[in-house]
Formats: C-alpha cells, structure tokens, sequence
C-alpha cells in the first residue's frame, strides 16, 4: 500500500504543472528564459536564491527546458533546485520525484542526492529513523560511484544523528575529519564550498562544547563567526551565536551566554523553515540560566517551553532529560508536590521513548551504516591488494589474519554470553533471604564460639554481639540504601566506634565496608528487579540513584564485582525470562 501511494503522488507531482507553475509566474517568460543554455540559468537561480519567486522562474525554466530534451539528469536537476526552495512537504515530493526518474539510470550524482537531499529534511522534522533510513541508501550508492563528496556529506548526518545518541568523542573524531576535508576544498574554491566549509566549521565547536574543551569551542566559534560576516553568510550566523550562548552557559558567562542566545532567537525567531530542535536548545539553556541564576519561575518558563515541543515534535534526544532534572528540582524548592509528580512521571515517559527510539537508531548506524562503510573499505584495501600481484601472498596473511582474529573474537563472545547467562540463571534462582540468613548464621556462630576463643579479634563478645545485632536491624531496615552513609556515621549510629565495626564486619563477612554496603544494594536490587515490574522500567541511573549509588559507574561495577555480570545485561535477561513464563 505505501509503495503505492509513493507512486501516485510522484505521478501527481511529475504530471501536475500546478506544483511548480504557480500563479504568479509569467509563462510567457518562463518559456523565452527555457531558450537560454542549462549554465546561465543555474548561474541566475544561485544567484537568486534568496528570492523564492525570481530563484523558482529560473528553476521552473530549466525544468521545462530539460522536459522539451528529455534529459533525465537536467530534469533531476530541475525537481532539485525547486525542492531547495520549497516549503517541506513539496520539497518531499520533488525529492520522490528525482528518485522515481534516476533510480533506473544511476549516475554518479543521482539518485544518491536526492536521498541526502530528502534524509536532510526528514531529520528536520525529528523523524530520525526515516532520515537514517535515506542516508543508509544514499550511502550505498554513494559508495558503489566513488562519490567522496557524497560521502563526506553523509558523514556529516550521520555525525550529528550519533551526537544526539551522545556519542561525543567518536562524534568528535568524525566532525575533525569533515572539518579537515572541508578547509581543503574551501581553499581550493572559496565560493562553491563556503557553505559546507563554515557548517563543518560549527559542527565541530558543537563537539568541542560536548566534550567540554569550551577554548576549542570559543574558537571554532569565533572563526565562524568571522567567516559567516565577511562572507555575509546569514544562513549559519545565527547558529553560531546559539553555539557561542552554549559555551558562555558552560564557562559561567551567564549574561554572555543569555545575549548570544537572545539574538539567535530575535533572527531566527519567525523563520518556519528553521528545524524546532534549534528553538527547543535555546529555551533549554535559558532555562539553565536562569536557575543558576536563582531565576527559579524564568526557569520554568523556558523549561516548560522545552517539555511541550518535545512532545510535540517527538524529539527526545537524551540531552534534553536534564531539562526534567531541573523541574523536578524547581518544584521541590517551591515545595509544590503536584508538579513535582507530574514532571517526575512526564521523565520516566522521557526516558522510556528516548530508549526506546534512539536504541533503534543507535542499531541502525552501526548495523545499516558503520558494518557496510567497513566492509567497503575492506574490500577498497583488498582491492587495492590484488592489483599487484607481488603482493597477493600479502593479501591472503592480511585476511587469514583477520579471519582468525575474527574466529577467536566471536569465540571469545560466545564464551563470555554462555558464562553471563549461567550467571544470570544463578542469580534468578537464588534464595531471595541470603542476608538475613547470613547475618543470623553470624550471630548464632558467634554464641557457639564465645566460650572457645574470646580474644580472636580483640574485641569483647558483648560489644561483637551487639554490633552483629545492630547489623542485622541495618539491613532488615534497609539503611544501606542511603547513599551518604559511612563508617564513621554507622559506628555512631549503633554506638560504638569505627575500628571495631570495621574489625567485625571483616571477620564475620569476610569484606571491607564498601564491599558490604555494595553487596547489600546489589542484593536489594536483584530481589526488587525480579518482583517489580514497575521498578524495571526504570533507566539504570534511576535504579543506581534509587538504591545509593550516586552514579551509574560505580553501580555497574559493584554490581559486576558481585554478580560476575552487568546490570544492563541482567535487566535485559530478565525481561526475556520473564516474558517466556
């Protein structure tokens, strides 16, 4: 059904002289400007680009031009350059257009183009999936023509779709490269590749600003800015300062940052064609501001602005959650409960869709678009190879080499997989008491051996016993779960002190006191997945915060060190389990 409906709307399009013969162009000149070569015509639509009525005669000419030729290529052309100047759905279907009439001819520019060209406008929208799905098969043909510059323009995408995922530093690596290749070709041509050189120029200080090296960034700024103006580029100037207002935001340069970020706003603020995503970071780091600033109600403001576009426009990109941390927090210091509930239950729904969306996305790069991008450039060095038979004898170590290094990195993961799931599978039928038992088994040894050797630790058997039984009311009361506990406040706690709490822990539990509050969540939180389905849902930070651990790091590794395996890996079993009962 949808292949059809495709079909019939670049049949609409293709056959439709309506779409691109609007009211107000003059058919008469439209036809004398058809009479002009293919060069001049592209030359003045360039030069009118800014002027969607005088730019869209030209475009229109060329189109009938090639139409009158039959030249598929210059009508591809055509549907291209009205597609640049038409609002986002016409320019939807003039992309389909340019698809349906090159898919068959292939060459090295179409219809590779056309899936940029389209994927580009997907992604403004925030239908993330479908941009990634255009850019996989761009890719393709971009790869099969040897289309460098096709190449580097995918890149690009894919760099800022692995960035939202938050992939900084691999992101990072990949904007260096595009900026490198771009600088090249800008001092080869100034004219043509401006536009790009001084994009790939802005996606690098986003990447420096999300690496948090804010110099770098300051400076990929400022020369964007400087470049934008001496070119008087009015296109990617406002971003610039919007980049600028980010890395005022993280140097604490609040008042800077508000300014830089104000005047994207006041230049871009009516402009529909500019993608939602840009609005939405403005408010969110005004919204920072501000509460840094005290600011609480501007705060909200802004970041309320945040929580409805994003709904609205189903971005949830992970940066934005900390728009909800803040809220949350907000509320809490007006000390209204009602919203703090509310903007606590619209951050669980944050991250269930963020998960659930950008995972998808995440399995696509890597699978639709890194793996082939690899095998390409595998076969572009195996190539390379046979072409000279002195070195074949080369070729065959360089692939039995990798042959075996595959072999015994997929032997080494089947090997690791059988372990983790025998680990799992003893953690999902352990005794749910283990615990209690143990510290019952504890006390209970401990009176056996009163009477055989009361100094064995230098500590009297009325002061162990009672530490053991404070211990014990620890746990069935749950007090490992506080993440500021300590020794020193434990000892104070059950009155007495930090040496002896210390020397009893590690002769009846046989651990420090780090591995046995760690060993106590961790054992809280396998017993709570298993039951909890609510609880399962929770992202693994929350499960961390929720138990005591103050970051996500140290609760994966305590609950490796414990378990032999990852919470994620867990979690993830566990629903499999459970769905299979």
């Amino acid at each position: 059904m949808k292949k059809i409906i495709l079909t019939t709307s670049v049949f609409f399009i293709l056959f439709t002289p309506s779409l691109f013969y609007p009211q107000n162009i003059n058919l008469a000149e439209i036809s004398m400007l058809s009479q002009k070569p293919y060069t001049e015509l592209s030359e003045a639509y360039n030069l009118q680009i800014n002027d969607s009525i005088i730019s869209r005669s030209y475009a229109i000419a060329y189109l009938k031009k090639a139409k009158k030729n039959n030249d598929i290529i210059k009508k591809a052309d055509g549907y291209y350059m009205l597609a640049e100047i038409s609002e986002r759905s016409k320019a939807l279907l003039y992309a389909d257009s340019i698809i349906q009439l090159t898919t068959s001819k292939e060459g090295i520019k179409y219809p590779a183009e056309a899936h940029i060209f389209k994927a580009r406008l997907l992604g403004s929208q925030g239908r993330y999936r479908k941009s990634m799905e255009e850019l996989v098969i761009a890719n393709s043909y971009a790869n099969k023509n040897e289309n460098i510059d096709q190449q580097y323009r995918i890149k690009y995408f894919i760099g800022l779709l692995k960035n939202n995922l938050g992939e900084y530093k691999e992101t990072l690596y990949t904007f260096k490269s595009i900026e490198k290749y771009y600088r090249s070709k800008f001092e080869e041509d100034n004219y043509k590749n401006r536009y790009n050189y001084i994009k790939s120029i802005y996606a690098l200080g986003n990447a420096y600003n999300d690496n948090k090296n804010y110099d770098s960034a300051y400076y990929q700024n400022k020369k964007g800015i400087d470049l934008s103006l001496k070119s008087q580029d009015s296109i990617l100037y406002p971003n610039f300062l919007l980049s600028s207002g980010v890395t005022n935001y993280y140097t604490k340069q609040y008042q800077s940052a508000v300014d830089s970020i104000s005047k994207f706003i006041y230049i871009y603020g009516n402009d529909t064609n500019i993608s939602k995503i840009y609005f939405t970071t403005s408010d969110l780091y005004l919204g920072k501001i501000y509460f840094e600033q005290n600011e609480i109600d501007k705060s909200i403001h802004y970041l309320k602005k945040v929580d409805s576009t994003t709904f609205a426009q189903k971005n949830f990109f992970p940066n934005l959650r900390s728009a909800y941390e803040i809220l949350i927090k907000s509320y809490k210091q007006k000390e209204n409960i009602e919203k703090q509930l509310y903007y606590i239950d619209r951050l669980l729904k944050f991250d269930s869709i963020s998960s659930k969306e950008f995972k998808h996305l995440y399995k696509t790069i890597n699978e639709e678009y890194s793996t082939p991008n690899l095998i390409y450039k595998k076969q572009e060095i195996i190539d390379s190879l046979k072409k000279n038979n002195k070195n074949k004898i080369v070729v065959v170590i360089i692939l039995s080499s990798v042959s075996l290094v595959l072999i015994l990195i997929l032997l080494f993961n089947n090997r690791k997989k059988k372990v983790y799931k025998k680990r799992f599978l003893e953690l999902l039928h352990q005794n749910n008491n283990t615990h209690p038992k143990e510290i019952s088994n504890s006390l209970s040894t401990h009176k056996k051996e009163e009477k055989k050797d009361p100094t064995d630790i230098g500590i009297s058997d009325i002061i162990v016993y009672d530490i053991l039984k404070s211990l014990k009311e620890f746990e069935e009361n749950q007090g490992f779960l506080n993440s500021n506990i300590t020794i020193s406040e434990l000892s104070k706690e059950f009155k007495t002190n930090s040496k002896y709490l210390s020397k009893v822990i590690n002769s009846h539990k046989n651990k420090g006191f780090s591995s046995y509050i760690n060993d106590l969540r961790v054992d809280f939180v396998i017993k709570k997945l298993k039951s909890n389905s609510k609880f399962r849902k929770y992202t693994i930070k929350a499960i961390a915060n929720e138990i005591g651990f103050n970051t996500t790091e140290a609760f994966s590794k305590s609950f490796y060190k414990s378990t032999g395996i990852y919470p994620s890996f867990f979690l993830k079993q566990l629903e499999k389990e459970l769905k299979n009962l």
